[in-house]
């Protein structure tokens, strides 16, 4: 998927003199084209995240259109200062691309799990937030950040999802019946299809648009289950179990409502993800177990 949205800025730069590309000394293979095609609007600031919204953000006063890119963990929280006051304050439309989500870079220990970083933006009011589950959706985006022209942050998981196949910001896979609805975004909506392929009775929505919701919409796709189980590679209380209660009260959806998700850091190395889904019951065995306790 990071492929798909480094390739559609490539493409779009060439009808679009705005776009500018920057990058934190990230994305070997991946840029190089762009030093070489587009050298103006190209700038590896180096080991220097915050130099890199700086820098972005003095870019975009000038008039260009900035996709800045580092390591999901790095971008949030090495710069929550320079996002609050030079992008939020400012309604820059500046992306920030951060390339792997929850436990992609599981061997790297707990400064490289990136299981709190967009719900610390959730504070900064206007940046809105996504995570692709599928390439599908991946190609579509930058399209959709150069219409909007609002600053966003876009979390983009490891691996080339091919399902759900949609452009939409949530996606509904009906179940059987509305007994339970899984929720998930990004490397976990995987995990709910493999639950989903086990139980056909479970019902997956896939939240592509994290920040802002479509609030009308979700709590009518909401309020025919008896209950939701929320599945998420970060911390439910910032996260999208948060969100949705607070969805819920305002539109009075009176579904009960469970989260599946870490609660904490932990000093584990894992090899992969999938020791830390294991670990938290985020993988299909998890989530077939709580949809039974539950």
């Amino acid at each position: 998927m990071r492929g798909q949205i480094i390739d559609a800025i490539f493409e779009r730069m060439a009808s679009n003199p705005d776009v500018f590309f920057l990058t934190a000394d990230m994305g070997i293979n991946l840029v190089e084209k762009f030093a070489e095609t587009y050298p103006t609007r190209f700038l590896n600031v180096g080991i220097a995240e915050q130099n890199l919204v700086g820098v972005s953000a003095g870019l975009a006063n000038l008039g260009f259109r900035p996709f800045a890119y580092t390591i999901s963990n790095f971008a949030v929280h090495r710069c929550f200062e320079q996002i609050r006051n030079d992008i939020g304050i400012h309604d820059y439309p500046i992306v920030l691309l951060g390339t792997s989500t929850g436990y992609d870079n599981a061997p790297l220990g707990p400064t490289h799990h990136i299981i709190d970083d967009w719900g610390a933006l959730k504070a900064i009011p206007e940046i809105d937030i996504y995570c692709p589950s599928s390439v599908s959706y991946a190609g579509f985006l930058v399209d959709h950040l150069l219409s909007t022209g609002r600053p966003a942050y876009v979390r983009i998981p490891k691996g080339a999802y091919q399902t759900p196949a949609s452009t939409d910001h949530f996606v509904m896979l009906p179940g059987r019946g509305q007994d339970t609805l899984l929720v998930s975004y990004g490397t976990c909506a995987q995990d709910c299809l493999a639950a989903q392929a086990r139980d056909p009775a479970l019902a997956v929505l896939v939240v592509n648009r994290l920040r802002p919701l479509d609030e009308e919409k979700l709590a009518e796709a909401l309020r025919p289950y008896h209950r939701i189980i929320v599945v998420e590679d970060h911390f439910p209380s910032a996260g999208l179990y948060g969100s949705l209660c607070e969805l819920l009260v305002r539109h009075s959806v009176g579904t009960r409502m469970h989260s599946l998700a870490p609660h904490d850091y932990t000093l584990d190395v894992g090899t992969s993800n999938g020791y830390f889904h294991r670990k938290y019951g985020l993988d299909g065995d998890g989530i077939l177990a709580a949809v039974a306790a539950h």
